[in-house]
């Protein structure tokens, strides 16, 4: 159980000063600003220029990537444990971690020069950079987002802040698509990266200062967990109830003691619209884990683009993104944060379907696609975690009412799997269909086919999923939402 919120709960549904706003959300941008050169460059640089082997490589990344998910949900309750600091304390754990986040940045783009020659060695230092920048990423953003979280219980004023947030998201991966691409450009690609590592260092510093000293404070009280059994009850029947699936006696499920280690880890998916909300997360944000893996290789070897077209197109993308943030708190508003979200996939889902009939030259027709796809990523970048902000505080979590932290653990592991998901469900695919450069195959066809009609497909079950199933804790499904509105509206 949790402490009642004080002052009745008069305070939490005040309006957010808007300077007070902007402060917490501008460290968002070095966030996003670290997330894009980690996903799109490392490889680039390691493999390409420092010429450390692709199968090493490989490995190191999806060790770092199980390392990275498992520590998730452990930051999340670490970060519930710093409520007990004030009402900023998730930002204390916040400053404790940024430090982490810039040196592993750093490390990644700046390794020894005495090491270029021993790729053993290359190899370690790229594993424990890796390392540290996904562990002081994970420990900023999921602190963070929390906290924004708890700055207001208004319906409309969380949408404020997580699109607010995501406004200075979108400016920083505007800056991590163009900073690498003129850094290389002027500076040759080794020297390039390198500046890149050490400019992030004051950009970082300069945008978390004021998160740190001026973002409003929670209006929520300490997490406390005055009765973890009822978590422990809860999953040990669940996995009693599979335990003949898994091949394990029950009578050892009764007794595990690591159940009860790892009850806290996932308590809060007792939480129905939370598990609802995930699902429809995870298979939406395959679908642009799909589209990121394969987006340079479809201008390149489908509309016969050159690196500056491909900077544009990302440009464009994500200043769509930017710009769309007041259509989707409009929409939020009268609709409901689902529907606007079903509407921005629907459009999506549309708009990328006109990139079957493009070709070779066709750099200019594919703008208007650029743009409302860009339209798209601004609602799910900034609707989601509003709706979970709602799901979090609401009667359906019951005992886990409140624990932001292990919400948004949980949270930043569906990301990731998300991503690995479509990343798992593009390359090999486009291999597959003719795709392979390692072997002299580039068939256009194949890329047309995973860039287009493999998320196109799952944009339209991730809108079907959230216009049959109720996800908001006050609101309806989509469908009654939408539906409701114009029954009334023609009654």
């Amino acid at each position: 159980m949790h402490a009642p919120k004080s002052g009745g709960g008069s305070t939490s549904s005040i309006r957010l000063r808007f300077d007070r706003l902007v402060a917490y959300s501008t460290n968002q941008l070095p966030l996003n600003m670290a997330a894009l050169p980690v996903v799109l460059n490392v490889s680039h640089f390691y493999g390409e220029i420092l010429k450390v082997p692709l199968g090493i490589m490989g490995l190191i990344f999806i060790t770092t990537r199980v390392i990275d998910a498992v520590q998730d949900p452990v930051i999340g309750l670490i970060s519930d444990k710093f409520t007990h600091r004030g009402p900023r304390g998730r930002l204390t754990f916040v400053a404790l971690m940024l430090p982490l986040l810039i040196g592993g940045f750093y490390m990644l783009f700046h390794p020894p020069q005495s090491l270029f020659t021993q790729p053993g060695l290359l190899a370690t230092w790229l594993f424990v950079a890796l390392f540290v920048v996904h562990l002081g990423y994970a420990g900023v953003s999921i602190s963070y987002h929390a906290h924004g979280a708890e700055l207001t219980d208004d319906y409309n004023e969380r949408t404020r802040v997580t699109v607010g947030r995501e406004v200075f998201g979108l400016i920083g991966m505007t800056l991590a698509v163009v900073l690498p691409t003129y850094f290389t450009a002027q500076m040759g690609e080794h020297a390039g990266y390198v500046y890149m590592g050490l400019i992030f260092i004051p950009i970082a510093v300069l945008f978390s200062l004021p998160t740190l000293l001026w973002s409003p404070p929670s209006v929520h009280p300490p997490v406390v967990r005055e009765n973890p059994e009822i978590h422990v009850r809860y999953f040990r029947d669940w996995l009693i109830g599979l335990a003949p699936w898994l091949g394990r006696p029950t009578r050892n499920m009764e007794r595990s003691t690591t159940i009860k280690t790892l009850i806290p880890f996932f308590a809060p998916l007792k939480n129905r619209l939370f598990r609802r909300l995930l699902l429809v997360f995870i298979v939406n944000g395959a679908a642009l884990g799909v589209a990121v893996s394969v987006m340079l290789f479809y201008v390149e070897h489908v509309l016969k683009g050159n690196k500056l077209q491909a900077g544009i197109i990302l440009l464009v993308y994500f200043g769509a993104a930017a710009a769309s943030v007041p259509l989707w708190m409009m929409l939020s508003r009268r609709f409901s944060k689902t529907a606007a979200w079903f509407i921005a996939m629907v459009l999506t889902a549309v708009s990328m379907s006109f990139g079957v009939v493009l070709g070779a030259g066709d750099f200019i027709w594919f703008m208007p696609i650029a743009i409302i796809t860009g339209l798209g990523i601004g609602a799910d970048y900034g609707l989601p975690p509003s709706v979970l902000a709602d799901i979090i505080n609401s009667d359906e979590g019951k005992d886990t009412k409140g624990d932001t932290g292990a919400y948004f653990g949980l949270w930043a592991l569906s990301t990731k799997l998300a991503t690995a998901i479509g990343a798992a469900g593009s390359l090999p695919v486009a291999a597959l269909l003719g795709f392979n450069p390692s072997i002299g195959q580039y068939s256009a066809g194949a890329l047309i086919f995973v860039y287009i009609a493999i998320p196109v497909v799952i944009k339209i079950i991730a809108a079907l999923l959230i216009w049959y199933i109720r996800i908001e804790a006050d609101r309806g499904s989509v469908r009654d939402e939408l539906l409701g509105r114009r029954t009334a509206t023609l009654g």
